[in-house]
């Protein structure tokens, strides 16, 4: 396979077709996260009740353990709205690996024009099954952490931790098989989802589908892999930095004697980062868009397909 013409393809391609980074900054959306906030209903605080927690933690924390326990239902109904955005969010990412695989894939075949709206129509004949894939897959995880953490933490209460001792570097040498075991599982349910989607197989042929892939092309796969890992999470670990000097305003007024400062610089620190986020969620969806593309380009040049004649003339223009 050639990996120079993939890159420079799957490139080519999010350039010319941007509704693909729609479907990327969906995508995105969950590869990761997270947030925060907070409530001050039932409870004012002024300068003279107000103390930093590292000024005086023992009545900090009696002070936290008497709004907790007045405002006890904010935390259930917190749960619950996370809940709805952690579906939101599901529902969100699936549609976007969805449609940009096919647009991907469409673009490669030739089509001159993609639009958000056909895109995303011809992805929810494919949602359950890419839905489904990845609970299984999920699932597949959590039995297996299962099947290490509870029969250790068992042997450890019967032997009081002389056994898990002995067996410390049998354990260790385990969990470092699953680093490995990650990145193999992750590149199959990438191929998984591009024949469901694109070959319109079902969920467990698709994924038998993309462990052949895989397994008859284990150095491509492996060469993809490490490219688009290591290049991803550079660019990913570049996108976050800035969320780091989000705490900066934070970190210089908790040095200061104070509640007015130390708050002053959490509500800074607060709208920073606020302003980041959206600039972090487009350009994380960007690097999403790339690599979705580069593996489903992947799978189409493992499995013989090449880029159309019309489509190989792509020129780099916005439509």
């Amino acid at each position: 396979m050639n990996y120079g013409e993939v890159l420079s393809r799957a490139w080519q391609i999010i350039w010319k077709y941007k509704v693909l980074w729609i479907f990327g900054i969906l995508a995105g959306l969950g590869s990761g996260g997270g947030g925060g906030g907070g409530s001050g209903a039932n409870y004012r605080f002024d300068g003279n009740q107000f103390r930093p927690p590292f000024d005086n933690g023992q009545y900090f924390f009696q002070r936290l353990e008497v709004w907790i326990e007045n405002n006890w239902w904010i935390f259930i109904v917190l749960a619950a709205l996370a809940l709805v955005f952690l579906a939101v969010v599901i529902v969100l990412s699936t549609f976007g690996r969805i449609g940009l695989a096919r647009g991907t894939w469409q673009a490669d075949e030739g089509k001159e024009k993609l639009t958000f709206s056909a895109l995303f129509a011809e992805s929810s004949a494919y949602f359950w099954r890419v839905l489904g894939l990845n609970i299984l897959i999920f699932l597949a995880w959590i039995v297996l952490v299962l099947a290490l953490v509870v029969p250790s933490a068992v042997i450890a209460a019967l032997t009081a931790g002389v056994a898990l001792i002995c067996l410390g570097p049998l354990f260790i040498l385990l969990c470092c098989l699953l680093i490995p075991l990650g990145w193999a599982v992750s590149v199959v349910v990438e191929q998984a989802i591009v024949a469901i989607t694109c070959e319109d197989r079902s969920l467990i042929d698709g994924l038998k589908r993309g462990w052949e892939i895989f397994r008859a092309n284990l150095g491509p796969a492996a060469i993809m892999f490490l490219i688009l890992g290591i290049g991803g999470g550079i660019a990913r670990f570049i996108i976050a930095l800035p969320f780091f000097f989000t705490l900066l305003p934070l970190i210089g007024t908790a040095v200061i004697d104070g509640g007015r400062a130390w708050m002053t610089g959490g509500i800074i620190t607060l709208v920073l980062f606020c302003l980041y986020l959206p600039v972090a969620i487009v350009l994380n969806g960007i690097v999403t868009t790339y690599t979705g593309a580069s593996w489903t380009l992947t799978f189409r040049r493992l499995t013989g397909r090449q880029a159309s004649a019309a489509a190989g003339e792509i020129i780099p223009a916005a439509e």
